[in-house]
C-alpha cells in the first residue's frame, strides 16, 4: 500500500491486498489525513485480495466521508467489484465507483 497526500487529495495505492493483515497500517495512515485533505481516491484496480475487514474499512472510510462532506471515490477493479456484487453492496458504492 502507497498512500499520499496533496492539496488536499488523498490517494491509496492498494498494491495488492485489502486483507485484515493490511486493515492496521490502512488505518494509520488514513487517519491523520481525514482532518487535512477533503478528496480521498482508493485505487483498487490491483487488487487481488479482499477479505470482511478490508471490505468493513472501506465502508467505514465512506461513511466517515459522507458525514464530514468529503469526497470518496474508488477505482475498483474485477476482484473487488466481484466481491462487492456478491455482497449485494452495488447500490451502497453506486456513484463511489470510477
Amino acid at each position: 500500500m502507497k498512500t499520499f497526500s496533496e492539496d488536499g487529495q488523498c490517494f491509496v495505492d492498494m498494491e495488492y491486498a485489502l486483507t485484515i493483515n493490511e486493515v492496521d497500517t490502512f488505518k494509520k495512515e488514513i487517519t491523520p489525513l481525514l482532518s487535512t485533505d477533503k478528496e480521498f481516491v482508493i485505487h483498487c484496480i490491483d487488487l487481488k485480495e479482499i477479505d470482511t475487514a478490508g471490505l468493513q474499512i472501506l465502508i467505514s472510510l465512506k461513511k466517515q466521508l459522507e458525514k464530514d462532506k468529503k469526497i470518496f471515490e474508488i477505482t475498483a477493479g474485477i476482484k473487488l467489484k466481484e466481491y462487492i456484487s456478491f455482497l449485494m453492496l452495488d447500490n451502497y458504492f453506486k456513484g463511489d465507483i470510477v
